[in-house]
């Protein structure tokens, strides 16, 4: 008899719904005819002006660009940067998108074994295979006016773990040096550094693939935080069936099937090139400096591919905050049951500030949300806590709550000397470079308990206007 999991995990999305999280063309698509979607006819450069245009569409439609001069494939982005849009692609309200991966998870983490990924020969995307490698023909764009180079800042890296073999993928972002050769990033703690770190003590290159243009499921599950090898495969739980992965070309790892281009290539052992400068999450530039290099072995792509890029701002943002808002949610409502939601806020770059809700019973109850809070994501600088009446998702009502709930005397908490992530440049960089600390701030934006009358706020009617006749 199955067990209520393996019957959660069996639920099927619509198919239409599915193939659209699954497969960038099908997601287009689907865009254009939800009026979700800008395209730009004219021919633009990948130096500079693409990101410039896709840059006053932030947060707003789609975007693709038809002509990118000197290439003949298209270039699309913002498939993350506006929720609303991102909760249309899957079918439900944006609040529950978290929710709904929170959900994914759980299921994997039960039965690893259930919907797994076949791996097979052929596949869109390797119905071209390129007789040259050549990374200069793809439209790769450089992004900001300070950029180190042109940059994959979207595409999922798949690489096997050396003990396991088990697949594992993670998003980097990787700086083009030669048509065949990429200079890369890794954050501490990832476990690709771990997997390097065993083949660099054995001399040996660590073969990859770079998948660009995947679905927004696999996509979501490769940044997934707190999740090991084999974590691809919770975007199969996502949608409730199986992702195709195929072979590829040159090495044994697998890639995605339904990827618009695959690059293929291995990590050189004890080879550092610099890379950098590049446009970060947090809207400054990340330092120039020696790092992890890839030498390309083999590009195949679709019959008409479209390549797809990102902007570091709103997409990995609200990225983070699908992945990481029910995660924070399941772990501290276990401690606080008060806690109403999560929001990871754009002005804390998706990574660093956040915004909690509790529905306040008693004296204290914010602080201590603040403290599990901290606990549950530990990239986290600021943590806010308001009362269930604060819309959190309005950063005006939050600096309202802020103002007029807030008294630095009670309710600041200060602990210095925490985990920081490097990316930010508050943070203070230990000497061997890996990781480094911060101080970090909790604001318990809470009215006292009991709520007294001066804190209640001021309300209306509530009325319909369907009931009205109102001439604009």
């Amino acid at each position: 008899m199955r067990k209520d999991s393996d019957k959660a995990a069996q639920k099927k999305m619509p198919a239409s719904t599915a193939k659209r999280l699954t497969e960038l063309t099908s997601c287009i698509e689907y865009l254009e005819k939800a009026g979700s979607l800008v395209r730009v006819k004219s021919a633009v450069s990948s130096k500079y002006e693409l990101a410039g245009i896709a840059k006053k569409f932030e947060g707003r439609k789609c975007i693709l660009f038809e002509r990118v001069k000197g290439n003949k494939y298209p270039v699309f982005m913002g498939m993350l940067w506006n929720r609303e849009i991102v909760g249309r692609l899957f079918g439900m309200p944006k609040e529950k998108i978290p929710f709904a991966i929170a959900e994914a998870i759980g299921s994997w983490n039960k039965n690893k074994d259930h919907l797994p990924s076949m791996v097979i020969a052929k596949g869109p995307a390797n119905e071209v295979v390129e007789n040259e490698v050549n990374l200069n023909k793809l439209p790769i764009p450089l992004h900001a006016m300070k950029d180190g180079g042109r940059y994959f800042d979207s595409s999922v890296v798949v690489v096997n773990n050396p003990q396991t073999g088990i697949p594992n993928t993670s998003i980097h972002r990787l700086m083009v040096t030669r048509k065949d050769r990429l200079t890369f990033l890794i954050d501490p703690g990832r476990h690709l550094g771990a997997y390097l770190d065993i083949m660099e003590s054995r001399n040996n290159p660590l073969p990859v693939t770079i998948n660009n243009g995947v679905g927004l499921a696999p996509w979501l599950a490769s940044i997934i935080p707190g999740q090991g090898d084999g974590k691809y495969t919770i975007a199969n739980h996502i949608i409730g069936r199986p992702i195709p992965l195929i072979k590829a070309q040159t090495v044994d790892v697998p890639a995605f099937a339904d990827a618009q281009f695959v690059i293929e290539a291995e990590i050189l052992p004890r080879v550092r090139e610099k890379e950098g400068p590049f446009a970060e999450v947090t809207g400054y530039y990340a330092s120039r400096d020696k790092r992890w290099v890839m030498k390309v072995l083999a590009i195949t792509h679709r019959k008409n591919p479209v390549f797809h890029s990102l902007l570091s701002g709103q997409e990995v943002w609200n990225a983070v905050g699908f992945t990481a808002e029910a995660k924070i949610f399941n772990i501290v409502k276990q401690k606080i049951p008060q806690l109403k939601a999560v929001y990871l806020d754009h002005g804390g770059c998706g990574f660093y500030g956040v915004v909690i809700q509790v529905d306040k019973d008693q004296a204290g109850i914010g602080k201590q949300a603040i403290k599990e809070t901290f606990k549950a994501f530990e990239p986290l600088q600021r943590v806010v806590v308001v009362d269930k009446d604060v819309n959190l998702y309005d950063p005006n009502e939050v600096n309202w709550a802020v103002t007029t709930r807030f008294n630095p005397d009670r309710d600041l908490l200060i602990i210095p000397d925490q985990i920081g992530h490097i990316l930010n440049p508050m943070v203070k960089i230990n000497p061997d470079g890996k990781g480094g600390t911060v101080t970090k701030m909790g604001i318990d934006a809470t009215a006292p308990y009991p709520m007294t009358s001066e804190f209640k706020r001021v309300s209306f009617m509530n009325v319909n206007l369907k009931d009205y006749v109102i001439a604009e």
